[in-house]
């Protein structure tokens, strides 16, 4: 299995951005393009991952609140359990059916490792979606806690899969125990689909991020397609973090983003 990490409180200047690009897939994560306009613990809270094998392709997003801690344990623990399993292990990753019961446990562990790992008093938590690829079988499974978004870019547009939903962060011991109750679990066709994008909500926070967050997807999806094949993935999760950026410093407001792309060609 091949896998990157990108740990906000590694990336805390502003404007400036990180990524990591390998084969069709990327991440990206930046501080923002202003400083942020309400109370925080740390300057990045933010992180991104993905893995692939031959069988299938993670790609994963958390926006951490009150800390980095949550996120990051949450990515490192997918990363470390689950994903070498689903991408490289023995069999095809979980069909549709399965695919449910793989999440949540997901999820519930990760919740655990946050639980421990925090620094003392902290309450770090975070927002988790997570996208599994299945190329062969032509679907993608996906899962998600809070409003970090996954997106769908077709030739005409991006759209927007299970719409983000707020006030629910994977740390949260209410939360923990009603995980059924609060994930977004589900499973879409990749027929058409030319890529996926995930991106935290430094993207779409009102007053802070784009307008639009689906059309800037769809934008910096068309941009990247100018490219040569093989700088399109790096291109595009570029592009998601510049967009976030500039409505920030238009907006005189930030916030922290980061974002996974995997493309998928015509």
């Amino acid at each position: 299995m091949r896998s990157a990490l990108l740990r906000g409180r590694e990336h805390t200047l502003l404007g400036a951005h990180g990524a990591v690009a390998e084969a069709s897939v990327a991440i990206a994560i930046s501080r923002g393009g202003f400083a942020k306009q309400y109370a925080y613990v740390d300057p990045n809270e933010d992180a991104a991952a993905f893995a692939y094998g031959a069988r299938a392709v993670l790609l994963a997003v958390a926006d951490g609140h009150s800390g980095f801690e949550a996120a990051e344990v949450a990515l490192e623990h997918l990363l470390e359990n689950p994903a070498p399993n689903w991408t490289v292990g023995e069999g095809p990753p979980p069909n549709a059916d399965a695919w449910r019961r793989h999440a949540l446990a997901a999820l519930a562990d990760a919740a655990v490792q946050i639980g421990g790992e925090r620094r003392e008093g902290s309450r770090s938590r975070t927002t988790l979606t997570l996208a599994l690829a299945d190329l062969a079988r032509g679907e993608c499974l996906y899962a998600a806690i809070g409003d970090s978004h996954l997106f769908a870019a077709y030739a005409g547009e991006a759209r927007e899969v299970a719409p983000s939903g707020k006030g629910a962060f994977l740390g949260d011991p209410g939360v923990t125990e009603k995980l059924a109750e609060h994930a977004r679990i589900g499973a879409f066709s990749l027929e058409g689909v030319q890529a996926l994008v995930l991106a935290s909500d430094g993207l779409s926070e009102e007053g802070i991020g784009v307008a639009d967050p689906a059309a800037a997807v769809h934008a910096a999806f068309v941009a990247s397609r100018s490219e040569r094949t093989d700088l399109q993935p790096l291109t595009l999760a570029r592009a998601v973090c510049d967009a976030a950026c500039a409505s920030h410093r238009a907006l005189h407001s930030g916030d922290n983003i980061a974002c996974a792309v995997l493309v998928l060609g015509e």
